[in-house]
Formats: structure tokens, C-alpha cells, sequence
């Protein structure tokens, strides 16, 4: 597999060993490597423009972070790619913003999907790379255990984080609520608030949540949902790639 599976990607046989190292240390069986892992961290380096080996630690991790299983690394190919064509920044800075929260917020129940989608949001206000995912990550870890002070502001505004199940209400629900609550406010009255709740790090976060509201974050995590769109990046980058030596020959 590694002498040939990164052919028709323009990879070598070492650096397909190196991502088939990396998915192996993640506990990827060698069944799931060879039954479509290794092709799926070919096509997120490929369609991401990123190095294979990083692919592979980055789909690994998603791997670990949210329970998936070795034939879901396409699965992460896809949303990462498919929010790096949403939004600013590259798969790169995606991969750096998953990193930093992934395992975090799959701790609060929410899906691969839900995770970049709301990463993408950030980055289509221009929060992006390791300063997003931390800023995300603080704002859930703020919401997971309030100060007294941020509790009584939640409770003022009427917020509702957990259900009666004990359950994360989800990040669509919340940037809803936030445009409910907060829109009434002034600009220094919600700042106020918001920073009460979630300090001066997450605040980032919190204000591009109350900015995008339910629908964009609902537009976004469908937009990364969907299947084959890093398979066609990497598909129409070959393609130019092989164009490129005819079209300097008839120039």
C-alpha cells in the first residue's frame, strides 16, 4: 500500500509510510489503514495542500478525540476541507483550531461536524488557527463551570446551557439564544456580560457566536457535512497538476 497508494496523489513510498506510521500509533487497524484510512489522510494532504504525515496525526487524533473508527478518516478529510473552502484560512489553520479543542468539545457531546463547523464560523470572521480552537475551547470550559458571578449573569440573561437531561444544549442552540438574550442590550451592556461569563479569552468566541446566530452555524456544519469534498479537491487539484507540463510546452 505505501509503494503504491500515494501515486495518484504525487506522494513517494516514504512519506505513505509515515502517514501509515501515524494512523498506526492512533490504533488504526492495519485492515482500516489499507481499507481506506491511508487514502483518506492522502486525499486531506492532497485537497488541504498540507504534509501527509500531518494529515495523518490530524485525522488520527479526530479519530481519538471523537470515538470515531479508522474508516472515518474520509470523514474528516471531508470537513476539513469542506470548511476550509467555507471560510478564511486553510486546512492548516482548521487542523491547528481542531487540535486545540477537538477533545473538548466532543466531551460536550458535539459531533466531528458540529466541532469544524462552528471552528468555521469563527474563521469566516477571521478567527482562525490555534487562536480559535483555544478561544473555543475556554468558552465551553467557562460554560462547564461558571464562577458564581458568571452563574448569576447566565441566570439574569436567561440562558439555558444544559437541558434537563443534564445535556450541552449544542452550539446552534446557544448562538440562537445569544442573539435572543443579548440583542436587546447595548453594545457596552453585552460586552459587559459577556466577559462576565466567559472572561477575556473566550469572549472572542462568544461575540462571532452572537454575531453568525443559529442559522450560519447551521449553514456551516452543513456545508463541512457533506461527503466526497475533499476526494473532489484533490481530484481538480491533480487535474491542473497534470495540465500544467501541456501548457507550458504550447506556451
Amino acid at each position: 500500500a505505501a509503494k503504491t497508494a500515494g501515486i495518484d496523489f504525487g506522494f513517494g513510498a516514504t512519506q505513505s509510510i509515515a502517514a501509515i506510521e501515524a494512523l498506526a500509533k492512533a490504533g488504526v487497524s492495519v485492515e482500516d489503514i489499507i481499507g481506506g484510512g491511508l487514502t483518506g489522510a492522502l486525499t486531506l494532504a492532497s485537497a488541504g495542500e498540507i504534509d501527509l504525515a500531518n494529515a495523518a496525526e490530524t485525522a488520527a487524533s479526530a479519530l481519538t478525540q471523537f470515538g470515531l473508527s479508522g474508516a472515518d478518516v474520509s470523514r474528516v478529510a471531508d470537513a476539513l476541507v469542506g470548511g476550509a473552502n467555507a471560510a478564511q484560512g486553510g486546512v492548516d489553520e482548521l487542523r491547528q483550531a481542531l487540535n486545540q479543542s477537538g477533545l473538548v468539545a466532543s466531551q460536550f457531546g458535539l459531533s466531528l461536524e458540529e466541532t469544524v463547523g462552528t471552528l468555521t464560523t469563527f474563521a469566516s470572521a477571521g478567527l482562525i488557527g490555534s487562536d480559535a480552537g483555544t478561544s473555543f475551547r475556554t468558552m465551553l470550559l467557562r460554560i462547564a463551570k461558571p464562577s458564581k458571578e458568571a452563574r448569576a449573569e447566565i441566570d439574569r440573561l436567561g440562558l439555558e446551557l444544559f437541558n434537563a437531561k443534564g445535556e450541552f444544549v449544542g452550539i446552534e442552540n446557544l448562538a440562537g439564544q445569544f442573539q435572543q438574550r443579548l440583542g436587546d442590550l447595548t453594545e457596552e451592556q453585552r460586552q459587559a456580560s459577556l466577559a462576565l461569563i466567559f472572561g477575556q479569552d473566550a469572549i472572542r468566541a462568544a461575540n462571532l457566536l452572537y454575531a453568525a446566530g443559529s442559522e450560519k452555524v447551521a449553514e456551516y456544519t452543513a456545508e463541512v457535512s457533506k461527503a466526497g469534498t475533499a476526494s473532489k479537491v484533490a481530484e481538480e487539484q491533480q487535474d491542473t497538476f497534470d495540465a500544467v507540463p501541456a501548457l507550458l510546452t504550447s506556451a
